[in-house]
């Protein structure tokens, strides 16, 4: 279980992973979520209202960045502390999204990991954003 100690990590270290948002899949998160908004449900609606079809939940897919942190890089030792993303273009029913996490900076004194992350659905992003994370028993720093 133990992927990585704060040590093993380095900077440019990268996670890849692709993911398709089948219907079934978008269904099932729209079911546990409680979000059944037409634009995600409906096709004659998303249509209406400008899209091609059907579109993905955004955080259903800035979910797969959770996945990728805690089980690839930085991996299970760590958690988020922060997380911000921008939605570039909705991801489509059945479309699959290519997704890479970077790091870009590792600060020992504290055990924080910054990272980038893109995905992208053929050769345009989709969704974009960065990601603090800690290793919390390898940190100094201890909250009471």
């Amino acid at each position: 279980m133990d992927r990585y100690s704060f040590d093993e990590l380095t900077v440019g270290m990268i996670s890849k992973r692709e993911y398709c948002f089948t219907e079934k899949r978008v269904e099932i998160f729209s079911s546990l979520i409680n979000d059944n908004a037409p634009i995600h449900m409906d096709t004659e609606f998303a249509k209406l209202k400008g899209y091609d079809g059907r579109i993905v939940h955004g955080l259903f897919v800035q979910s797969l960045i959770s996945g990728m942190l805690g089980n690839d890089v930085p991996g299970p030792n760590s958690v988020i502390n922060n997380l911000s993303m921008k939605m570039h273009h909705p991801v489509f029913i059945g479309q699959t999204v290519n997704y890479e996490i970077q790091i870009t900076a590792l600060t020992k004194a504290v055990s924080a990991i910054s990272l980038s992350f893109t995905g992208m659905v053929e050769e345009k992003i989709v969704i974009s954003g960065k990601v603090l994370c800690s290793f919390p028993e390898s940190s100094p720093i201890r909250v009471l």
